[in-house]
């Protein structure tokens, strides 16, 4: 993603102010869309001076790729830290879709702001998967150089396989209301299994 409109704060204080346009700005998305916030309505919701906005994000595009960014970073932080140490495949795709579950359970407007992105740009929605597809390729093919994928699987095709499970079974955590760690578990050894020895006879 290119961040070349962002202007990282300096202080504490002004990462204070960058902080918090950048929580109005995740709501407002979230909650109106793209197209039905204003810079204006950011800028008031958040309490400042116009031309503060102007300091840090030259445009609402700026802004929005930068909450899109930070979603990026926080999601696979998420995923590191659950997968440290895991050497078996198997264990790092269950480890790191229950950690893919619980973060989008905590913060439910990801999914929102994060989909929206192929309507307010094609490219950016485009960048966002395919930057997460390459870094799942990374470890995909270690993982295949080490003999635990079969002969014939197309990496970059089961990459996309597994982030549209990860997508959809995430849907189905958050369809349910009040999901207890217990459910969550169910989820992840079913779509595990389904990836393990398939769903036909």
């Amino acid at each position: 993603m290119n961040l070349s409109e962002i202007n990282k704060p300096k202080t504490s204080r002004g990462e204070k102010t960058f902080n918090k346009i950048v929580k109005t700005g995740k709501t407002l998305f979230a909650k109106q869309g793209f197209y039905a916030t204003s810079i204006n309505e950011i800028i008031e919701k958040s309490n400042v001076a116009t031309g503060t906005f102007y300091i840090y994000f030259e445009s609402k595009t700026a802004l929005y790729l930068y909450i899109l960014e930070q979603y990026q970073h926080s999601i696979r932080t998420a995923s590191s830290i659950a997968t440290k140490g895991l050497t078996n495949r198997v264990d790092i795709e269950k480890a790191g879709l229950k950690a893919f579950i619980k973060y989008v359970l905590q913060d439910k407007l990801a999914y929102k702001i994060i989909w929206e992105s192929l309507t307010v740009d094609y490219n950016i929605f485009r960048n966002y998967y395919e930057s997460f597809s390459n870094r799942y390729v990374q470890g995909l093919s270690k993982a295949k150089e080490v003999g635990q994928l079969k002969d014939g699987v197309h990496i970059r095709t089961l990459s996309y396989i597994f982030m549209g499970i990860a997508n959809f079974v995430g849907l189905q955590a958050i369809f349910k209301d009040n999901i207890t760690e217990e459910e969550i578990d169910i989820l992840v050894e079913q779509a595990i299994f389904i990836i393990q020895h398939g769903a036909f006879k």
